[in-house]
């Protein structure tokens, strides 16, 4: 696997997390008390994941450019 491969497999891995956090999201505006909680944790970290994928994956596109 080249680092073009790769960067296509975060971006893809990017896409699949970044629905996910729209799901928690959207469970989130409904949510209450300890389950809030819960889901803003959540949607906290993998915001925080995402927006490491999507630099990876920028980044190794870029690489040879």
């Amino acid at each position: 696997m080249d680092l073009r491969q790769l960067a296509e497999e975060y971006g893809k891995s990017a896409e699949r997390l970044a629905e996910g956090l729209e799901r928690i999201r959207e469970q989130l505006a409904w949510a209450r008390g300890e389950e809030a909680r819960d889901l803003e944790r959540r949607e906290e970290v993998m915001r925080l994941e995402l927006m490491d994928l999507r630099s990876l994956s920028r980044y190794l596109r870029e690489y040879y450019a």
